[in-house]
């Protein structure tokens, strides 16, 4: 039998992690926000359905869930949890981003049905089973985008 062992290193807990208090200026989709400074800020451990920029289609529920994290995090202030201001492709800030009253926004998106789980990059010890219990649970109860997307045919279930 072939094992494969994975080294996954400590990661910092929430509270050993530095936390930078900022505010939103303006949310740009369901997992980006701008900064008051400018600085554009993409939600770790999220997918949120793409808002199709740039000529492309949106995706479904992308709406939606803009316009949550809009109500939620627009003008307001938050803390973000980032590991050494770590950017994106796109130049973005990486982070964790917890509302005023200290609740996790990446994790209230799953729970919600906002976004999808991310974990390609692996996600933070502390965080991961939190947030993939969220997930589950917004799948199961049919939250936000598990409500049902709307169907459409796909080319190989056609009859010819």
């Amino acid at each position: 039998m072939l094992r494969i062992l994975v080294f996954r290193p400590e990661l910092p807990t929430a509270q050993e992690s530095a936390r930078q208090r900022v505010t939103v200026r303006y949310v740009i989709d369901g997992d980006t926000v701008e900064l008051t400074d400018g600085t554009k800020v993409r939600l770790l451990g999220i997918d949120a359905p793409e808002a199709g920029f740039g000529g492309g289609t949106p995706e479904f529920y992308s709406e939606q869930s803009t316009t949550w994290l809009r109500q939620r995090l627009e003008g307001t202030r938050v803390s973000l949890r980032t590991d050494s201001w770590e950017r994106d492709r796109y130049g973005r800030v990486l982070a964790w981003v917890f509302d005023e009253s200290g609740e996790l926004i990446n994790l209230e998106m799953l729970r919600e049905g906002q976004a999808k789980l991310l974990d390609d990059f692996g996600l933070p010890l502390d965080l991961e089973e939190s947030l993939r219990t969220a997930e589950s649970e917004a799948r199961l109860l049919k939250r936000g985008l598990w409500a049902g997307a709307p169907r459409t045919p796909s080319t190989s279930n056609r009859r010819k």
